[in-house]
């Protein structure tokens, strides 16, 4: 459990990017995962920007920063031509990426409460529909995202520098 969820600002950026390094480290020892590959995606200048824009949210347990996601406002450009179940303008979407949660912290459902917490302030931003991309056989990013009622829309390639042209589950949650 999360004692706090926060908009992360420029002074947590060491503690993020360690908690993302150790996310992508051990990768290698899960039997699914995101399939990062830090400094590539993503990156330190992602991270950054993410934070500078206010898109950056952080759960925190113990005063350490235990899980992270990002929240966009609009929709994502690689998804221009995803065959979505529900229509809606950019400016009606919200789209979570880089959910992470550090190797930890798994089984204390913090990648859970931070998946409530965009949606709630997806809802409360106006926005219809919320849009995400998951690696297939990512099974507990996928669990997460169901269990909030995200339904899968299809199955997609999209170009990505650290996985190149692949298939990802789209997910779609209409608010």
């Amino acid at each position: 459990m999360l004692d706090t969820i926060t908009k992360a600002n420029a002074s947590d950026f060491d503690a993020i990017w360690q908690l993302y390094a150790d996310v992508c480290e051990h990768q290698a020892q899960d039997a699914y995962g995101a399939k990062w590959t830090i400094g590539v995606y993503p990156t330190e200048s992602d991270i950054r920007a993410h934070i500078d824009a206010g898109e950056l949210y952080v759960g925190w347990s113990g005063g350490q920063p235990v899980a992270a996601m990002v929240l966009v406002g609009h929709e994502d450009p690689e998804y221009a031509s995803v065959p979505w179940k529900t229509p809606a303008a950019d400016d009606e979407v919200a789209v979570i990426h880089l959910l992470a949660v550090h190797p930890h912290a798994r089984g204390l459902h913090a990648g859970a409460e931070l998946v409530h917490e965009a949606t709630l302030l997806s809802r409360a931003a106006g926005k219809r529909v919320m849009h995400l991309d998951v690696v297939p056989g990512n099974l507990a990013a996928s669990h997460i995202y169901v269990a909030e009622g995200y339904e899968l829309a299809c199955t997609y390639q999209i170009y990505y520098e650290d996985t190149g042209l692949a298939d990802f589950e789209m997910y779609e949650l209409v608010l």
